[in-house]
């Protein structure tokens, strides 16, 4: 417990140290931010001994960069509770990376420190709150912002309303009528939308996957297979690309069994087509000839009378 405190705590999805958490002041209750919730809080931006950013703001979670936020507040305020108060360290990566800050006067590639405070927050409506028209419905606004934002070099932005989309449509059947094809063409329309955005924010390993789960959806396991293959080329360590590859290396296996299945049953089908052809052409032939036999006594014996 003693080493917890003194390092703090690991708050980011990847678990790769990029956000840490220093708990100042307790919050209360088990409910956390997610994305596109509502939220009120307090930050302070800190760089070098000094603080380059002090506000009190209320906005959507997803929308932070549009603020000047980088996205590892974010991060931050979606691991708090309601009245939690808490300092928080960035790597790079999570705080303006290599292009820096310049109205903060924030180097590339500078750690940072946030001390923020989470006054109070409204949750957005969750996924088992609307039927399957608000679903697409809303999902359908949330790429058109997407693309927006794409458009206007907003990557990090475009991703959270491609992610939104992705929550609402989790447990939906792309197999069920009427919304199976709509829901299946949204799907992967999203993946490859996110795969794009993700190379433009310069992360690789996330583009391949949800590359080649757009690959997976149609079915295109070795495609999947070849680029997890050149991924892992780059980054041996990999851990994510590694469980990919047997993955689609199980799933191309798999793909051949059912093939051969396929074309065994084909095989059988067609023999058996060729059989009984075969069977009912000796039964004509068979008839005709006793028809031809029978025609031929039956001139012998009006000669013979």
């Amino acid at each position: 417990v003693e080493l917890f405190k003194f390092h703090g705590e690991d708050v980011t999805e990847d678990k790769d140290g990029g956000v840490i958490r220093r708990i100042v002041t307790k919050g209360g209750g088990h409910c956390k931010p997610t994305e596109g919730t509502t939220v009120q809080v307090t930050v302070e931006g800190m760089f070098g001994g000094g603080a380059f950013d002090r506000r009190e703001l209320s906005f959507v979670i997803g929308y932070g960069e549009s603020l000047g936020l980088p996205a590892g507040v974010e991060t931050a305020i979606m691991s708090m509770e309601e009245g939690e108060e808490s300092v928080f360290t960035l790597t790079p990566k999570y705080g303006f990376g290599k292009a820096g800050n310049a109205e903060f006067h924030v180097p590339p590639d500078a750690a940072l420190q946030y001390r923020i405070k989470l006054s109070e927050f409204e949750k957005a409506r969750e996924s088992w709150q609307m039927n399957m028209a608000e679903k697409l419905e809303e999902s359908s606004a949330a790429k058109e912002k997407g693309a927006r934002f794409f458009k206007e070099g907003k990557y990090r932005l475009a991703v959270v309303q491609y992610k939104r989309i992705l929550a609402w449509l989790a447990h939906e059947s792309d197999r069920s009528e009427p919304h199976g094809k709509e829901v299946r063409a949204l799907r992967l329309a999203v993946r490859l939308n996110l795969a794009v955005c993700y190379l433009k924010m310069q992360e690789p390993a996330q583009a391949a996957e949800n590359c080649n789960t757009a690959c997976f959806a149609m079915g295109e396991f070795e495609r999947a297979l070849n680029d997890f293959q050149r991924l892992l080329q780059l980054y041996p360590e990999n851990r994510a690309a590694r469980a990919q590859v047997a993955l689609c290396q199980r799933r191309v296996k798999e793909q051949h069994e059912k093939d051969k299945r396929l074309y065994a049953s084909l095989f059988r089908k067609c023999s058996d087509r060729d059989i009984k052809k075969e069977g009912l052409k000796d039964e004509k032939e068979e008839e005709e000839a006793s028809r031809a036999t029978d025609v031929e006594n039956g001139g012998r014996d009006q000669k013979a009378a």
